[in-house]
């Protein structure tokens, strides 16, 4: 394994014999084909703590009222390109996946896996809603989105800023030539349904070269830019002012070689205070923590 500090633009310029190529130096991180299919692994975990709230907003006593992880390997299909930059729409399919869990005290387990179920759905939930429904929606259809050159990300699938909704379409934002760039992400945050941007500061910290790939090495440090509260109309929205900090941070691998995501990995911890009506009335404190982690990894 060798490791540099070539710059980005460079890297992507470098033919195998270490040759620069100016006229490759401003091709932009992803390019895709269409037909082709990219198979990425996504595993992660997802703890949501209402320690500290009033016991109007604990149900049951339940101060960990979701806790649950994940595994799951992706097939992402390459449907077009388009002519004018690039850009590619696509359709996550899964082939296998594996979920584990406890939802307001009752646990639950997904797996399934297309070469040995087929065309066997995975059972419904005796509780409409709960979270083997949730994972239902990842194998019943295949999602649309769609990648700009530049890790840009658009779907038209609803609540896709929804923590977890986009495993194993995580292709991360990269710049072309630069050693350091920003890029957003718009979260919805569970307890208060409010939305989130979250602002992420990028560095290219180093290129490693492996297994016949140049993979440059980023770092992310995300914090918060901006809040969005949620429509009162929506079921379990919470009204009053709270305060949100988040903090973590992203570790991207981008295959220089071949101009995709090579590997991420996002940490995120997002802490919620503030106060909201109670029925006895006046207010009451609600403290959450929400402890989210995603990795994926692209396999040959």
């Amino acid at each position: 394994m060798r490791v540099s500090t070539i710059g980005f633009g460079l890297v992507l310029a470098l033919l195998p014999g270490g040759r620069a190529a100016t006229a490759q130096e401003n091709q932009p991180p992803y390019k895709f084909a269409k037909g082709e299919t990219a198979k990425y692994e996504a595993a992660g975990d997802l703890q949501i703590s209402l320690r500290g709230s009033h016991p109007d907003f604990i149900k049951e006593g339940n101060e960990t009222p979701l806790k649950m992880a994940y595994r799951a390997l992706f097939e992402n299909v390459v449907l077009e390109t388009e002519a004018s930059d690039g850009t590619a729409q696509l359709e996550r399919r899964v082939r296998t996946l594996a979920a584990t869990g406890e939802l307001n005290n009752t646990p639950f387990k997904v797996e399934w896996d297309r070469d040995k179920d087929g065309a066997k759905p995975i059972s419904a939930d005796a509780r409409p809603g709960g979270m083997v429904d949730f994972f239902r929606g990842w194998h019943s259809r295949a999602w649309k989105f769609s990648i700009g050159p530049e890790g840009k990300f658009s779907s038209p699938e609803t609540d896709c800023d929804r923590l977890v909704m986009k495993a194993g379409m995580m292709y991360w934002p990269a710049k072309s030539g630069e050693a350091s760039w920003v890029s957003e992400e718009k979260i919805a945050v569970p307890v208060l349904h409010d939305k989130i941007i979250v602002e992420f500061k990028n560095t290219l910290v180093k290129t490693v070269t492996a297994g016949g790939r140049n993979l440059l090495v980023i770092k992310a440090k995300p914090s918060l830019k901006a809040t969005e509260k949620a429509d009162p109309a929506i079921p379990g929205a919470l009204p009053g002012h709270f305060d949100v900090t988040v903090e973590g941070e992203g570790a991207i691998e981008m295959d220089a070689t071949n101009r995709r995501l090579h590997s991420m990995k996002l940490r995120l911890t997002i802490r919620i205070s503030g106060k909201s009506p109670v029925a006895a009335g006046g207010e009451g404190d609600v403290r959450a923590e929400v402890a989210y982690v995603e990795q994926q990894v692209y396999k040959d």
